[in-house]
């Protein structure tokens, strides 16, 4: 059984084969992800992994509803947290996309439809809300940024979300499903 070549530890393989590049529905799981690829910019996927269950628990389940209300007080509690990561712009971030992804829910009914739906189409009248399956034999071929994640990460910013640039943009594309970037020879990757 062969896998992408970038999992090789225990929460990495367990990250690769049970999410990374299956499309998700639920809206916790999709704002679990925008916090999750925001915090990873400057860091690795894997330090971010070794973090997530403490920030699970530090974050109210990644619940947008609880998150929107953190102020000073939650910030500074969470910088003195050595379980998680501690950048204090990042920490800050947490109520501002929490009020964004709960505008684009209250807007959209689901944050699934404004993604698939409405911005993927916008971005292309021909998408047709099937996952993009790209084809790569090297994990050197994986672009960082695409125009989608361009157009993308634009949008999520008019709408007030931080710490989402293209690169981490696509990361969450890919991990939230719109993308299967799994090698060729990899077992998850998606029949096409």
């Amino acid at each position: 059984m062969r896998r992408c070549e970038w999992a090789k530890g225990e929460l990495d393989i367990a990250y690769h084969d049970n999410e990374w590049g299956k499309a998700i529905k639920d809206d916790r799981k999709f704002f679990e992800m925008i916090v999750l690829e925001g915090f990873q910019a400057g860091l690795s996927w894997h330090g971010v992994l070794q973090k997530r269950e403490a920030m699970r628990e530090a974050f109210d389940g990644f619940d947008p509803e609880r998150i929107k209300h953190y102020g000073e007080a939650e910030i500074a509690k969470f910088m003195q947290n050595e379980r998680l990561i501690r950048n204090q712009l990042k920490l800050k971030s947490l109520s501002a996309n929490a009020l964004a992804f709960l505008s684009v829910t209250k807007e959209f009914g689901r944050f699934y439809d404004y993604l698939w739906g409405y911005l993927l189409r916008k971005f292309d009248p021909k998408f047709d809300g099937k996952q993009i399956i790209n084809h790569y034999q090297d994990i050197k071929q994986v672009p960082a940024t695409t125009p989608m994640s361009d157009f993308v990460a634009r949008d999520l910013k008019k709408r007030g979300f931080k710490f989402l640039g293209s690169v981490s943009t696509y990361a969450f594309l890919q991990s939230v499903g719109v993308v299967d970037d799994h090698m060729d020879y990899c077992f998850c990757k998606a029949k096409a």
